[in-house]
């Protein structure tokens, strides 16, 4: 369903326009700065003050395009087209950034998401031979056909609404598993642990976790300092957190203070991936 633009904004105060792009966000996970321009019927001009007010105040977060939400608890999973419009510049920074840890003969294993599915392009244009195994269908359809790697999945059902792979058949495998590196993501992460809300991914990523010598978290800015339902491992499992270079200052100090290795990855405006 199409969201019905509201009434045209010229005569609308500030307040009130500011307030309206507030609620939308009530409901919604992200923006970009030309829908909600399109929504609200006001210039893009417009809506990026807005957004730079609401930011300031904590309401949001600006992204390159536009903005998201932020949570302090994540009750809700993102529909998949949510989760692949969501901070898509911090995320393929993100994705480059993970690449550059990659090398020659080793085995990886990624999780599910898109901060992974943008990985997983950026693995397919590598010219390493490697061992990848996922529980993620899109991202064995990405590395299908590649000659360097080696494509590895467990076995289980899939997820409804979503590309993973779920169930004892992948645990199982899972255990007698030893990789080099596990690329895993979170709904959201703070200073105690990582986290998700669903039991069975929950389940699926301590078996993945088990199974590397190396752990690394890929989560965009957008999911620090929250907490969602389930707990995924204590934050001294990860060895290192890569994410955008939008991170709140004052959280990156937090987290540099800790005992895991903090990344930021520069975000610049490239050319869409054809």
């Amino acid at each position: 369903m199409v969201d019905k633009p509201d009434k045209p904004n010229e005569d609308m105060l500030p307040a009130e326009r500011r307030q309206r792009v507030q609620d939308w966000f009530q409901t919604k996970v992200s923006a970009s700065s030309q829908e909600l321009s399109r929504h609200f019927n006001t210039s893009i001009s417009t809506i990026r003050r807005d957004l730079d007010y609401l930011a300031a105040q904590g309401v949001i977060r600006r992204t390159h395009g536009g903005a998201v939400r932020i949570r302090q608890r994540a009750t809700f999973e993102p529909t998949l087209d949510e989760a692949r419009r969501s901070a898509t510049e911090e995320k393929r920074a993100i994705a480059r950034m993970a690449a550059l840890r990659i090398e020659p003969e080793q085995s990886l294993l990624m999780d599910t998401g898109s901060t992974l599915h943008e990985l997983a392009h950026v693995v397919a244009e590598m010219d390493l031979p490697l061992t990848v195994v996922t529980n993620d269908i899109y991202i064995a359809g990405v590395l299908t056909g590649k000659r360097h790697i080696n494509l590895v999945m467990p076995g289980g059902s899939r997820r409804e609404g979503a590309y993973t792979l779920l169930g004892e058949p992948g645990i199982d495998f899972l255990k007698d598993l030893r990789c080099d590196q596990f690329f895993v993501c979170s709904q959201a992460i703070d200073l105690d642990c990582i986290s998700d809300i669903s039991p069975e991914l929950v389940q699926l990523k301590r078996a993945m976790l088990n199974a590397a010598e190396k752990n690394i978290l890929l989560v965009d800015s957008s999911k620090f300092m929250s907490r969602a339902f389930y707990r995924i491992s204590d934050l001294e499992r990860i060895d290192e957190i890569i994410t955008d270079d939008g991170l709140d200052g004052e959280y990156r100090q937090d987290f540099e203070q800790s005992s895991v290795t903090l990344t930021c990855a520069p975000v610049d405006e490239e050319r869409p991936r054809s």
